[in-house]
């Protein structure tokens, strides 16, 4: 039963970084169009945010595995660094976040994701990851141990 939590966690800690990471990316590149002297409407704002919700589930897919890989290794920094507890899975959230962007920079030459790819977009990636793994600590089941 811990496991399928730990799952269903894991999915839901995916989800909504993936949300955050889109809505982030979506208002960094709109806010550089904007800065170079394009118009964007509230009503653009909206339609691209959604539209980019729905079109980037590429991302869900790479910050699932990120999360998958990053998680397991904050599980073990946990068990042996037991002072760590309170921030490995959202430490482990953004530098899943952080090295899935790198990653792809080494693919592909740029990194895909058009918000991350400033300074202050790569950050609020990163903000994207921590925020998802605060949900996966809050959400998952835990042992007797933890809970006090």
């Amino acid at each position: 039963m811990r496991f399928f939590g730990n799952i269903l966690s894991w999915a839901f800690a995916v989800v909504v970084a993936y949300v955050f990471a889109s809505i982030f990316s979506t208002q960094m590149v709109l806010a550089r169009l904007s800065g170079m002297g394009a118009e964007v409407t509230m009503a653009m704002r909206w339609e691209t945010t959604v539209g980019d919700l729905v079109g980037l589930w590429q991302y869900a897919l790479a910050i699932a595995v990120a999360f998958a890989i990053g998680f397991f290794v904050a599980s073990l920094v946990k068990a042996l660094l037991p002072m760590l507890a309170k921030i490995a899975y959202p430490t482990a959230g953004a530098t899943s976040i952080a090295v899935a962007l790198g990653i792809m920079f080494v693919i592909y030459g740029i990194v895909p994701i058009g918000g991350g790819q400033t300074t202050p977009g790569f950050i609020l990636q990163m903000l994207a990851g921590a925020i998802g793994g605060v949900v996966f600590e809050l959400s998952r089941p835990k042992l007797k141990a933890e809970r006090r």
